[in-house]
């Protein structure tokens, strides 16, 4: 029992970074672990070594943060729904405080491997309860399936399983990299891909794409030996899963039809093929023509959307005039429409400082912070259709996994240095 409390003593950080990703598809549970490790912080800064680490660490995470943070507050002076702006701008205080406490809890390479290691069994759990979901009706947990998507154990928020499972691919591809057989991380993208596809949201399907193509790219190197005979048959997995895939699922058969409208080339069959997602984008560059400084404000665009839509607006008319669409679906569109020129200037900044982080960093501790740096590129390619960045969701995964970033920086040579 000692041992136990022992190692629940030393481990907990672990198993709460855990339980946050765990926590994603109910409601708004995962706030509980980010929530502690926030309030963690005040705890940490009265012990000397952790105070020191924190303080080392800030260099690089509060300049990071301070682009995400500064145009959210900028944009709630003259916002179109004051309240929400100023609350969303100080509940993110919230996301700095938990990846500060992340970057010394999990420090060490041991706890960071133990989180990879049981959210990539987790992220396997999730795969294979979507395809019992898919072919008996409800899942592994008695849940139904929705009527308009593959929900698995996300229930309503539908949207949210295929796309989080692609954006968190990184962690069990890594994890099977490295410790699994060849054939075991065969399977797991295999898996993982037929369940993204069949998930029936097309971001998702985009974000695959380019997890394939990394691990193409990473099949070459030196420590990919044993892996390198398979880089030409991914392509050859993956096009077996889609044929599979399409002949399983009618979702995925609808959604890829719906995509194949495009070839009509009209407007009509443009916003069709992108799920009537054309007027969203349409109407967020009105809004940054008409707010081009700070935008309508931070988690305003419902308010904005409703003065600055079309008259038909295929969003209002299918509400009944009662709202429209409540995020610009793409996090440029979003930065611009919400934050203005202010929040797409420090969007460039914050790039530049991430990617002077990334070459900064020593080669061993690059290959650390590989999974968490690819799941974070993942979410925010801006060639896709994206959640709201602003909103808890988008947000607390992103700070989550930039705490565990942050948490592989080596803070024992001096000040961190970067390229930026």
């Amino acid at each position: 029992m000692k041992i136990l409390l022992k190692r629940l003593q030393l481990e907990w950080p672990c198993w709460l970074t855990v339980s946050f990703f765990a926590l994603l598809p109910f409601r708004r549970l995962a706030e509980i672990p980010l929530s502690v490790f926030a309030l963690s912080l005040p705890f940490l800064l009265r012990n000397a070594e952790h105070r020191e680490r924190v303080r080392r660490v800030s260099f690089i995470v509060i300049p990071i943060f301070l682009c995400f943070w500064i145009p959210m507050v900028v944009s709630s002076f003259d916002s179109y729904m004051p309240q929400k702006s100023w609350g969303s701008s100080i509940a993110a205080l919230r996301f700095l405080a938990a990846a500060l406490s992340l970057s010394v809890f999990l420090q060490t390479d041991s706890a960071r491997w133990r989180v990879i290691r049981w959210t990539s069994f987790m992220l396997v759990f999730w795969a294979i309860d979507s395809f019992v979901q898919l072919i008996f009706g409800s899942d592994l947990l008695g849940i139904d399936m929705h009527p308009d998507r593959l929900n698995a154990l996300f229930v309503q928020k539908y949207q949210f399983f295929g796309p989080t499972l692609a954006m968190l691919s990184p962690l069990l591809l890594e994890h099977a990299r490295r410790h699994w057989p060849v054939w075991a991380w065969v399977t797991a993208f295999s898996l993982t891909l037929g369940a993204v596809l069949i998930a029936g949201m097309r971001s998702g399907w985009l974000l695959m794409g380019l997890v394939m193509v990394v691990y193409m790219w990473l099949m070459f190197r030196r420590d990919n030996r044993e892996l390198r005979k398979f880089s030409l048959s991914i392509p050859v997995f993956a096009i077996t899963v889609i044929i599979a895939s399409y002949l399983v699922s009618p979702l995925f058969q609808a959604r890829l039809e719906q995509s194949l409208i495009l070839q009509q080339g009209s407007h009509a069959a443009l916003d069709e093929a992108s799920a009537y997602r054309m007027p969203i984008f349409r109407t967020s560059l009105v809004m940054f023509k008409h707010h081009p400084i700070n935008g309508v404000g931070v988690r305003a665009f419902p308010s904005a959307y409703m003065e600055y839509a079309e008259p038909d607006d295929f969003h209002i008319r299918n509400s009944g005039g009662v709202s429209g669409a409540t995020h610009a679906h793409n996090v440029v569109l979003e930065v611009m429409s919400d934050t203005g020129t202010i929040g797409l200037v420090a969007m460039v900044v914050g790039f530049i400082l991430v990617l002077g982080l990334w070459r900064g960093m020593k080669p061993a501790l690059r290959n650390e912070a590989f999974p968490f740096a690819l799941a974070l590129a993942l979410m925010l390619f801006p060639l896709n259709s994206h959640f709201a960045l602003y909103g808890t969701y988008m947000s607390s995964l992103i700070w989550m996994l930039f705490g565990l970033w942050a948490a592989c920086i080596d803070t024992n040579s001096g000040p961190p240095k970067t390229d930026a």
